[in-house]
């Protein structure tokens, strides 16, 4: 952990050949997420659709509505709201740059599956087209159970890849 924030700070203050993004006022925009984990040996995969809220080019609340369905596991449902921090670097045409984010959230889940975590990851963007990847670290208030009544851990990590373009609203 201590080594993604003193990344994330290096890369804050850094300055590439890039422009910051800027932009007037506060923006929509859109997404689809994928996500893959593994959890007591059971493999499951997970797909949100995403609204950021660019309250600033750096500060954006991202609520997601998201579905979970895998191996003994019951499928869940419900919404992932976080606020991220975001630093973008583009050049001066906007076809090519890179972005770093991360910051807390709240799942609202069903089945017993409310939790809160963390969230941190790094884009890449070519020309409309966006690419992240980063990592969710989820901790759940409740005990749950699989379908064969095994205990779930309450500590989760998701590794997630999240393609967007041209999502503005």
């Amino acid at each position: 952990m201590k080594q993604a924030f003193l990344l994330f700070t290096l890369l804050y203050f850094t300055q590439f050949s890039f422009a910051k993004e800027s932009s007037s006022g506060s923006r929509f925009t859109y997404d689809v997420t994928g996500s893959q984990s593994t959890r007591n040996g059971n493999q499951y995969q997970e797909i949100n659709l995403g609204l950021n809220w660019f309250l600033q080019d750096w500060l954006i609340w991202r609520n997601s509505a998201f579905q979970r369905q895998g191996d003994k596991i019951d499928s869940i449902y419900g919404l992932d709201t976080s606020l991220r921090l975001q630093q973008e670097w583009l050049n001066e045409s906007r076809s090519l740059g890179f972005k770093i984010f991360g910051g807390p959230g709240a799942r609202l889940a069903s089945s017993d599956s409310n939790a809160y975590f963390g969230e941190a990851g790094l884009g890449l963007r070519l020309g409309g087209l966006m690419i992240s990847a980063g990592v969710k670290s989820l901790k759940y208030f409740s005990t749950r159970k699989d379908q064969d009544g095994i205990q779930l851990p309450k500590d989760e990590n998701q590794v997630f890849l999240t393609v967007s373009g041209g999502g503005v609203l």
